[in-house]
């Protein structure tokens, strides 16, 4: 039922479930957590890595890592640990724990949505980043801490994975923090 209307929602025709589960409950991916866009431009000058003049694309060099427990045929429990140098250079992370609901058109291809609670941090800017005060994520940085942090209930991200073989499959996710952020990354998934 779940799938039938998965299916619809997306337009496509469903699958049968014979293709939707794979051969394992776990399952972990290891991503290079890659670039990422600005809607709006970049709301700071002098992004080390930024890819234009107005900071709209600007690099990101540092990896995460999911774990996945199968719940059920298209339902999933997942842990994301993420530890990267930001658009400023500074080091930064995440940690999120939530559900993700996955549909498989095809035998080798599968989709994934998710959402659930997310921490972030990353080094203060204030001490990184000239004229810097505040932002309309972190909001305005504290001159007493090294370190600022956010928290969102609603953190979550939309995945696409093509099935090499049984065991191994290529990745790529992003993270839809519109207005602020998009952000992408791409790496590689093995069932256990």
């Amino acid at each position: 039922m779940i799938t039938t209307a998965l299916s619809l929602l997306l337009g496509m025709a469903p699958a049968s479930e014979a293709n939707i589960v794979p051969s394992s409950d776990w399952a972990a991916n290891a991503k290079y957590f890659a670039l990422t866009y600005h809607p709006d431009g970049g709301e700071n000058e002098g992004y080390p890595l930024q890819l234009d003049d107005e900071a709209y694309w600007v690099l990101q060099v540092g990896a995460q890592v999911d774990v996945d427990r199968r719940l059920t045929s298209w339902l999933q429990m997942r842990g994301t640990v993420a530890l990267y140098r930001d658009c400023a250079n500074v080091w930064a992370g995440l940690v999120s724990l939530g559900p993700r609901l996955e549909w498989s058109p095809t035998e080798n291809l599968a989709f994934r949505f998710g959402v659930g609670p997310t921490f972030l941090w990353r080094e203060n800017w204030l001490f990184h980043v000239k004229g810097y005060t505040k932002d309309s994520f972190f909001g305005k940085a504290d001159s007493s801490s090294d370190f600022q942090s956010a928290f969102l209930w609603y953190g979550g991200d939309l995945e696409a994975q093509w099935r090499l073989n049984r065991q191994w499959s290529v990745v790529a996710s992003v993270v839809p923090g519109w207005p602020e952020v998009i952000t992408t990354s791409l790496g590689a998934r093995r069932e256990f």
